[in-house]
């Protein structure tokens, strides 16, 4: 599924739990894993590195991508240079009792990273599998069905127990399918995705799925965070390069990460 996965590492008191969380992705995943940390080559930080890899009981002889500069700046240079197609960082920059916030770096890279992302908000030095997974989608397109079918591959895999489709239908877009003569838009969009889930009915997942409605994408905010999910899998494209990155029912998640996020991501150009 990816060539290699990057972590971008810090020595922040959560360092090792991202780590494990990034490892335990690579091995998922079946793919390398590399490091990534957004300053000069040091020995002694070297040294650092490498002994929470011997803790962990990693390949001693994973890459480490020291890289000078701005920190999301830095991390897209390496992920451009080594060809990551999957990156790997913590994602909070507050936690409140009613919101995660998301951080500055992970803000810049689910704007501008081309390639997918799992950004994780409480990461654990023994990370579980995910017992529950979200997938969110904005629209039925080809790319957002691919999305839906990634999700349910790598839930058959880890052994996830349920897997939830939520489809945001805001006020807005129920105007405008009205207005193009769809008075019974919301019932074909019930029955598209009713297709959608058959399509994967022997699969050992229990699969659901929710149309939810609202004026704001913080619809389908609310509904996460208020959910067991631990695991939230959405659509993004970067291309044509001046497109926004979410659709805009599902832009909230640049400011705001409920739970860990798979961002799984379209882009013009990507190497195959």
């Amino acid at each position: 599924m990816y060539r290699q996965v990057g972590v971008a590492t810090t020595f922040s008191p959560r360092f090792l739990a991202v780590l494990s969380e990034a490892a335990s992705v690579s091995r998922s995943m079946k793919a390398p894993l590399c490091l990534i940390h957004a300053d000069v080559f040091q020995p002694e930080k070297d040294a650092r590195f490498r002994e929470a890899i011997r803790r962990l009981g990693l390949d001693e002889n994973l890459d480490i991508h020291f890289q000078a500069g701005d920190p999301s700046e830095a991390i897209l240079k390496v992920q451009t240079n080594a060809r990551i197609d999957l990156l790997v960082a913590g994602a909070l920059e507050t936690e409140s009792v009613h919101r995660n916030f998301t951080g500055n770096v992970a803000r810049e890279l689910l704007r501008r990273a081309p390639c997918d992302l799992i950004l994780t908000t409480n990461p654990k030095e023994e990370p579980n599998l995910p017992s529950e997974t979200v997938v969110v989608l904005p629209d039925l397109s080809d790319w957002s069905k691919h999305v839906f079918h990634r999700a349910v591959d790598l839930a058959e895999k880890q052994g996830t127990r349920q897997l939830t489709l939520v489809y945001v239908q805001t006020t807005f877009a129920e105007a405008k399918e009205k207005a193009l003569g769809n008075a019974n838009g919301a019932e074909q969009v019930e029955c598209s995705l009713e297709t959608l889930i058959k399509q994967r009915e022997q699969c050992p997942v229990e699969l659901d799925f929710h149309v939810l409605r609202g004026n704001t994408g913080f619809t389908a905010c609310e509904f996460i965070q208020s959910s067991s999910a631990d695991l939230v899998v959405m659509p993004s494209q970067l291309s044509p390069p001046d497109m926004a990155p979410f659709a805009p029912v599902l832009d909230w998640i640049i400011q705001v990460i409920p739970k860990k996020l798979w961002v799984i991501r379209q882009v013009e150009n990507r190497h195959q």
